[in-house]
């Protein structure tokens, strides 16, 4: 025991030289475990984040799918409702596949000016066609004027050169809708007969009689009424249910029989 106490006594140097190697070791081998640790959880916040992005990107795509899919199925879905009855009148029932709903979305929407008009991203290729109609989930938007293979330009019911055929709800009583060129969303019926039972809330539908749009679409609400001087009819003030300033999906509708009917239509 003595001869190794000795022994170790002589060697202090080594072995404190041995010791200090030990301990640096284990703090390099802890060093490492902790670097790879974080390096770990570097790579797993990274390929988390990346993934996270993919899989934004993938349901973007996804959900513009799902929604094309609504507005071709809504599309169908509006041919059905002609068929349909409005109030307590009964719209004539057209002729099956009289009306077709061609789905598109405005690329380009004027609001501000007194001849408004706008662009949608359908055109002849999708059988759109000049003097159809266009309305949108709410209500009526134009008419288009002419297209191009792929777009189409339409002018807004924000046209003060526009006029469209329009009903009093549950009548036969018609006007014609005008807008006067100021707020985007307050229109006036001019035109109406005086024997007609208005009052305040009433809604305002399309006429049918252009065959642009099909009878009983609804346009706007009566928030005013006045009698012209002089005439026998009124003038009345609605707000409209499509907010003119504010589209996205829209349908052109396209009645297969207006050339027809247009072809029957007294000419002066």
């Amino acid at each position: 025991m003595i001869k190794l106490l000795r022994y170790l006594s002589t060697r202090q140097s080594f072995l404190l030289f041995v010791f200090l190697e030990i301990i640096a070791l284990i703090l390099t081998v802890k060093a490492h475990d902790y670097a790879l640790l974080k390096t770990n959880n570097l790579q797993t916040a990274l390929a988390g984040n990346i993934n996270q992005s993919l899989y934004s990107v993938q349901k973007h795509f996804s959900l513009q799918s799902y929604n094309d899919s609504l507005i071709n199925q809504n599309a169908r879905l509006l041919e059905k409702l002609q068929h349909l009855k409005t109030g307590n009148v009964t719209i004539p029932e057209p002729i099956p596949g009289q009306y077709r709903y061609i789905p598109a979305f405005v690329i380009s929407n004027q609001y501000n000016l007194q001849h408004n008009s706008l662009i949608i991203n359908k055109g002849e290729r999708d059988g759109v066609q000049p003097e159809t109609g266009v309305l949108s989930t709410n209500g009526i938007v134009g008419v288009v004027q002419k297209t191009s293979d792929h777009y189409a330009k339409v002018i807004s019911i924000l046209n003060k050169n526009l006029k469209i055929n329009v009903a009093l709800k549950n009548t036969n009583y018609s006007g014609f809708l005008q807008w006067p060129g100021q707020d985007p969303n307050n229109f006036e019926v001019i035109d109406l007969p005086v024997n007609a039972p208005v009052k305040k809330g009433d809604t305002i539908v399309t006429g049918g009689m252009s065959g642009v749009f099909p009878k009983g679409i609804p346009v706007g609400y009566i928030t005013g009424y006045r009698m012209v001087t002089g005439q026998k009819s009124y003038k009345i003030n609605i707000k409209s249910f499509s907010d003119m300033t504010a589209l996205g999906p829209v349908y052109v509708i396209k009645n297969r029989l207006k050339s027809e009917l247009d072809s029957l239509k007294i000419t002066e």
